[in-house]
């Protein structure tokens, strides 16, 4: 099922050809536009939609005759495709609350989406349908979160209604493939080690794998909802202020630094009760040695990834995919070679190392174009209290987690008031930001 997950999601790049980011983006700058954005997106998604059925079937065609595929996991890799079609309409109405700065809309359905869908998957599970039954509830769940959507957008923004222009579908096709290349080469770059382990080493080792990546997929959605909300703001003062863009990111970075470093220490030293809860006592050692490895990762990750949205507010998104490519080419040729011998353990190690490539050229492109940020005015406090942090339960390991790790976020907690890490000017902005005052 994770085999058949993390295909599917190539998939879903490709329809979504990042007309989101796109619609998003541009809409943010002229909110006039906002029907006429969505209509033509939608239109190429549903198009794309339909030519990605014969593909996806020539694929499972021919991995079940190189590789071997079960019955179970070619129908989920099918049902799973046919829940792209509601799936990519309703991204579009997403990006039309994200280009208003009405986030908060789409994550409460996201959550009350995520209960239902737990509801629904639990239920057939046990009626016995097995993940074939998980995959079918998607397409149900992706239906009532599309309904919600449009009525929510008809009653807070407009009507959607079709509005068909070939020129502009033209014009968003060429702006938005840099964008769908990036998306495309950033989910390779994090999940080819996944399909390299199935076809190196087997169902077992992808199942230890994609149990301890459970967690990491969770946590990525911090960064992933907040460098949305900033987004917005991000692409009209890189439109009409470039001198307030440093500022406005060097707080994004702050912020998420002093929450990704304290996670990271947190989700390390408890990877082992984790990983019991989420799997059972039949995924330890494997899955916790893999999770401890993968989250180191986390706090790279949040640094890249609102920097590559700071990046395409700037209109270099070309230059990203030279990144990616980059990112990509490592991150394949290692996982290639040790992958063989080293088995998932490669795989997370090379996870983390590729971060670090991909962190280079960002960093880069932003000086050219955005200009100097204070790394490390930025880092050197927050990696600091992280590191008192760690030392808790290291020397106090004797005391167990539920003593150490509370004990140990105190620590990091005093080090940062001590050393005052977050300013009366920053706080004062942030609050200003979350008011959408700051535009």
């Amino acid at each position: 099922y994770t085999f058949a997950i993390v295909l599917v999601t190539w998939f879903e790049i490709v329809t979504n050809f990042g007309l989101n980011t796109l619609l998003t983006r541009d809409v943010a700058r002229d909110p006039d536009h906002a029907n006429r954005y969505l209509a033509n997106t939608s239109v190429i998604r549903l198009g794309l939609c339909v030519m990605a059925f014969p593909a996806m079937l020539a694929l499972i065609v021919t991995w079940r005759g190189l590789f071997g595929l079960a019955s179970d996991t070619a129908w989920a890799i099918f049902l799973l495709t046919v829940g792209l079609i509601p799936s990519g309409i309703s991204t579009g109405l997403t990006a039309v609350f994200n280009a208003f700065e009405k986030m908060e809309y789409p994550a409460a359905i996201s959550t009350v989406t995520t209960v239902v869908r737990v509801m629904f998957q639990t239920l057939v599970l046990l009626l016995g349908f097995g993940f074939v039954g998980l995959a079918g509830v998607s397409i149900l769940v992706n239906m009532i979160t599309l309904g919600i959507l449009f009525s929510l957008v008809s009653r807070m923004f407009f009507r959607p209604r079709l509005e068909m222009d070939l020129g502009l579908q033209k014009e968003m096709l060429t702006a938005s493939y840099p964008l769908m290349i990036n998306h495309l080469l950033s989910t390779f770059f994090f999940k080819i080690d996944v399909t390299l382990l199935k076809a190196i080493k087997g169902d077992r080792t992808v199942g230890y794998y994609g149990t301890a990546y459970k967690p990491i997929d969770a946590l990525t959605i911090i960064p992933a909802y907040f460098t949305m909300a900033v987004f917005p703001l991000m692409s009209r003062y890189a439109a009409s202020d470039r001198e307030a863009m440093p500022r406005a990111y060097s707080l994004a970075i702050r912020f998420l630094l002093l929450l990704a470093l304290p996670i990271t220490v947190l989700v390390f030293f408890a990877a082992e009760p984790i990983i019991r809860l989420l799997g059972g006592s039949a995924f330890l050692p494997d899955s916790m040695i893999a999770l401890r490895l993968l989250i180191l990762f986390l706090p790279f990750s949040y640094v890249n990834g609102v920097t590559q949205y700071v990046l395409i507010a700037l209109d270099q998104q070309r230059f990203l995919t030279r990144a990616y490519l980059m990112g990509v080419g490592f991150n394949l040729i290692g996982n290639l070679i040790f992958i063989p011998q080293y088995g998932y353990s490669a795989a997370a190690v090379i996870t983390v190392l590729s971060e670090l490539v991909l962190m280079g050229p960002f960093l880069y492109c932003l000086h050219r174009h955005m200009g100097r940020v204070p790394w490390l005015a930025l880092i050197w406090r927050p990696a600091l209290a992280a590191a008192c942090m760690a030392a808790v339960p290291l020397l106090l390991a004797d005391l167990g987690l539920l003593v150490t790790l509370p004990l140990a976020f105190v620590t990091y907690v005093v080090i940062l008031l001590v050393f005052g890490a977050f300013g009366s000017q920053e706080r004062q902005w942030l609050r200003r930001l979350v008011r959408g005052e700051a535009a």
